[in-house]
């Protein structure tokens, strides 16, 4: 087509006056495009033909389409045989076939005739290396790096080479005669420092992140970085500062905003969390945002706060479960009726979720009184979904709450019945505890472990009982059974000590097993509790307090802990701060009766907080 049209211009030329000159060609925009420089190789410039099959392997190239890459290329060297940037070419593509001894083996003829070409020595550093062949790698990039010292690539090609060889140290040296030879350049230090966080190696990373920063303080992702460094290691402050400064640089940044809120939560410092998480959820209407900030908030046990987040969030109407999860938090706060109306909103559409929905309703009707609509709601889905998790145990509940204490136990039995689960065996020995038919709940028990010896649940409920019918020391070697095949089982360990605390036992190995527990939960409020207990008995009271302090400070709010913290702080003499904890155990057993450690927990907790009161002087 090309000569046709050719033919015919040299045709019409009799009849066209004075025809335009042809364009000269512009081989310096040529030499740009291929990506040539003059001092590099002081070979002629690329011929016409070359340059186009050159730019026809390009377009190949970027569609992936390799092979085609490969031929046009072939012939572009059929134009220029010695030009060797397209030798050097051919070689990538080579390589980005996979064909590594084909590269390798035409970048040997591009280094025979070109050996200061550094984008050959380069690329034959790249190939040996991703060849495993690394101290013919080495002497090729150093070869690289002399011939450009000023190009980065060699550098972090070098660098990567050393860190999967697990010689971090002279990775570090690489990367620092990159910033010799590159005053000011981040990237070496930005590199390694990520790949090094990745890794594990905070210490390092963290040295070089920080010099990254100092180079380019808009590097967001270094930060962010640094900030779980610090957070792994425990500098929460440290952390949090710098995810300040990441939060300066990109202040619409989804990811910096969570973090820095989510710190600030950790360090107490809920205004801060609550402007950061203001400013994410300002951006829009996200659901996945809503629940990602209400998730941060119940981490750090602000349970209020959570709820109001979700309940802003279903407003907009645009994500049904965000009514399940905001039923759920309200729940948790004792906001009985929040979490009925909650519930009440979950579609049927959404299935699983929406049985869940009316097995907590049902229960939240409970809590709120309305006995008898309960029943009829946890009936009517025991009808319809009976392998529904949890539906035995929870009409049980509500029915012994309504005082049908003959239907409740018949419910469990017939459930028993059907599939004897652990959680239906468990909610009939509560059942009897809760009856005070102690010896019921033991009998139940001890059949079931002695069917399921390796039944952790059902061994924890047995012990419990135990416990509470005044055998304790069973219960202990119970739980010890569960020692003996994990050693570091903290629930075994929390519970034993605590146990032993209560009732007398060994004071200085309850101490140490709950800290042994602690060292593999260090934030659980449960085992604080149990090791502020320990301490207490021990008459350690500044100890005690402290961690009963961080135990109601971590945790969801329980009102034994809150009574613990009390009784503490009474034999410190701290008054008012008993009359605190003590007032709250008892809103908390007012508004969750079952919550009640034992039966008489609140008349118990209103006799102490009247000892405390004017009156009570000289009683």
């Amino acid at each position: 087509m090309i000569r046709r049209l050719l033919v015919l211009f040299v045709v019409s030329l009799p009849v066209l006056a004075a025809p335009p000159k042809r364009p000269a060609v512009d081989l310096s925009a040529m030499r740009e495009a291929m990506g040539v420089a003059t001092d590099e190789t002081g070979t002629p410039f690329p011929s016409a033909a070359s340059y186009a099959h050159f730019m026809r392997a390009r377009l190949a190239h970027h569609d992936g389409d390799h092979r085609v890459a490969l031929d046009e290329l072939r012939l572009a060297l059929a134009s220029d045989e010695s030009n060797p940037y397209l030798m050097t070419e051919l070689a990538e593509q080579y390589a980005r076939s996979s064909e590594l001894e084909q590269s390798e083996t035409q970048l040997k003829k591009v280094i025979e005739r070109f050996p200061d070409y550094q984008p050959a020595q380069l690329l034959m550093g790249r190939v040996l290396y991703e060849g495993q062949k690394f101290t013919r790698a080495r002497t090729h990039l150093a070869r690289a790096i002399k011939l450009r010292p000023n190009d980065p690539d060699g550098y972090l090609v070098l660098t990567q080479l050393w860190l999967d060889q697990g010689r971090y140290d002279d990775a570090m040296k690489v990367v620092e005669e990159l910033a010799a030879a590159l005053p000011g350049e981040p990237v070496g230090y930005h590199r390694l420092g990520l790949a090094l966080a990745e890794k594990g190696d905070g210490p390092r990373a963290e040295k070089l992140l920080v010099r990254a920063v100092e180079r380019d303080p808009a590097d967001v992702e270094a930060w962010g970085t640094l900030a779980r460094i610090a957070e792994q290691s425990g500098r929460l402050t440290k952390a949090l500062e710098y995810w300040e400064r990441a939060a300066e640089r990109d202040p619409e940044n989804r990811d910096v905003l969570l973090n820095a809120g989510r710190l600030a939560l950790r360090l107490k410092k809920v205004p801060e969390a609550q402007a950061y998480f203001g400013e994410l959820l300002g951006q829009g209407k996200d659901p996945e945002v809503a629940v990602k900030v209400s998730f941060a908030y119940l981490a750090a046990h602000q349970l209020q706060l959570a709820a109001e987040v979700l309940d802003q969030a279903r407003a907009s109407g645009t994500e049904p479960r965000l009514h399940f999860y905001a039923g759920l938090v309200h729940e948790r706060v004792r906001n009985f009726a929040g979490a009925a109306a909650a519930f009440d909103a979950v579609p049927k559409a959404l299935g699983e979720v929406s049985f869940e929905a009316r097995l907590h309703r049902g229960i939240c009707l409970s809590q709120l009184g309305q006995h008898r609509a309960a029943i009829e709601l946890l009936k009517k889905l025991q009808e319809e979904k009976p392998e529904l998790a949890g539906i035995d145990a929870a009409l049980s509940r509500v029915q012994e709450r309504a005082g049908h204490l003959k239907d409740a136990e018949s419910t469990l039995v017939k459930a028993i019945g059907r599939s004897p689960t652990s959680d239906v065996l468990e909610a009939l020995a509560s059942f009897y505890a809760r009856q005070n038919r102690l010896k019921d709940a033991v009998a139940l028990l001890s059949g079931a472990v002695a069917r399921s010896p390796r039944d952790e649940a059902l061994t924890f409920a047995l012990a419990t009982a135990l416990e509470k019918q005044g055998d304790w020391q069973k219960a202990v070697d119970r739980v010890r059974g569960l020692l003996d095949g994990d050693s570091k089982h903290a629930g075994a360990l929390n519970f034993i000590g605590y146990t032993m605390a209560q009732h007398g036992g060994d004071l200085d190995e309850a101490e140490r097993l709950v800290r042994k527990a602690l060292e593999q939960r260090p934030d659980s409020a449960a085992f604080l509790d149990s090791l502020g207990w320990v301490l207490f008995k021990k008459g350690e009271l500044e100890k005690a307090s402290d961690a009963l302090e961080r135990a109601v400070d971590s945790g969801p709010e329980d009102a034994t802990m809150f009574e613990h913290l009390g009784d503490v702080s009474v034999r410190s003499g701290k008054k008012t701060r008993a009359q605190e904890t003590y007032t709250r155990a008892i809103e908390l057993l007012q508004s969750s009766p079952d919550d009640a450690e034992r039966p008489n927990q609140r008349a118990e907790l209103e006799r102490k907080l009247k000892l405390l009161s004017p009156d009570a002087k000289g009683r």
